[in-house]
C-alpha cells in the first residue's frame, strides 16, 4: 500500500512466496493517497478477508499512529513497513531495520567506527538509521525537510553527527565513509540526490531504490571507482521476514529470491 506501480517487484515477491507456499492468498497493490489514509487503514481492520499490509512510502511513518499496536523495531524505529491483521486489530512490524542490517553484511561492508550520510527522514532512513546508530561514528541526516530530519535524531537519540542542511551537502558528502540514499530521487532512472563528482573512490553507496536496479547514483558511483549497491537485497530480506510475521510459517526464500531475480532480469532486458 502506497505509490508503487501495480506492477511493482513487491507485489512479484509476496505472489510469488503465496504460490509456493500454496496458500490461497492475492497481493492487491493499491494505490492511497495521503488524506485517504485514516479512512482506508479503517476499512481494512474491519474486512477479515485481509491478512496483512506491505506498507510503502510516503505511509510507513504516518500509518504508525493509527494502528492498534507495534512491534519492537517499528516502535524503536516510529515506522512500519508491514501490518499483521489479528483478532480484529492491526499491528505494525518494521522489517526495514534488520534488512538493512543484513544487505549490508552480505555486500561485506561494516559500518562500526565509520561515518554515515543518510539521504532523507521517511520511514527507510529511520530503519538506515537506526541500523547505523549504534555502529557509526557518526550518523548525519539530511532531508529536504530539515524539521523532520531533527526529528528523525531526537527520536533515535542519534547526536553524534546529526540533522543536516541540504546546503551543506557538498560538505559532507565527499567526507563521510558511507552514503546511503533513502530517498525516491533515482527511481526516474535520470536524477541523483547531488552531484555525482562530489564521491570518491573510497567511499561505499547503498542507494535503497531497487526499481530500476542500477540508479544513476549506483551507476555514478561505480564510475567514480566507489563501492555502490541497489535496494534488492533489502528488499528481499525485509519481504522474507513480512511473509512470516503474515502466516507464521517460513518464508519460501528459494522462490522468492527466483521471482525477484527473474522480475530484474526483465526490466535490465530491453
Amino acid at each position: 500500500m502506497g505509490e508503487a506501480p501495480l506492477e511493482s517487484l513487491p507485489a512479484t515477491l509476496y505472489q510469488a512466496a503465496f504460490e509456493a507456499a500454496g496458500l490461497q492468498v492475492v497481493c492487491e497493490p493499491r494505490s492511497v493517497a495521503v488524506a485517504e489514509l485514516p479512512t482506508v487503514v479503517a476499512g481494512l481492520r474491519n474486512d477479515a478477508d485481509i491478512i496483512g499490509l506491505a506498507v510503502l512510502r510516503p505511509h510507513t511513518v504516518a500509518i504508525a499512529r493509527l494502528l492498534d499496536g507495534l512491534g519492537p523495531e517499528a516502535e524503536a524505529v516510529r515506522a512500519v513497513n508491514a501490518v499483521s491483521h489479528r483478532a480484529g486489530g492491526l499491528i505494525g512490524w518494521n522489517t526495514d531495520r534488520p534488512a538493512f542490517s543484513i544487505a549490508l553484511e552480505d555486500a561485506g561492508y561494516q559500518p562500526r567506527g565509520r561515518s554515515a550520510l543518510v539521504l532523507g527522514a521517511g520511514g527507510a532512513a529511520r530503519a538506515a538509521a537506526d541500523g547505523l546508530r549504534a555502529l557509526a561514528s557518526r550518523v548525519y541526516v539530511a532531508g529536504q525537510d530539515l524539521e523532520q530530519a531533527r526529528s528523525l535524531c531526537r527520536d533515535l537519540d542519534i547526536s553524534r553527527g546529526g540533522p543536516t542542511p541540504l546546503g551543506s551537502l557538498s560538505l559532507v558528502v565527499p567526507k563521510v565513509d558511507l552514503i546511503v540514499n533513502a530517498t525516491p530521487v533515482g527511481t526516474d532512472a535520470a536524477a541523483t540526490p547531488f552531484p555525482i563528482e562530489w564521491i570518491t573512490p573510497t567511499q561505499f553507496v547503498f542507494d535503497l531504490i531497487y526499481d530500476p536496479p542500477v540508479t544513476p547514483l549506483v551507476r555514478g558511483a561505480r564510475g567514480r571507482g566507489a563501492r555502490a549497491i541497489n535496494g534488492l537485497t533489502m528488499l528481499l530480506q525485509q519481504g522474507l521476514a513480512s511473509f512470516e510475521i503474515w502466516t507464521g510459517t517460513q518464508a519460501p526464500e528459494g522462490a522468492m529470491r527466483a521471482a525477484l531475480e527473474r522480475a530484474v532480469v526483465g526490466r535490465l532486458t530491453p
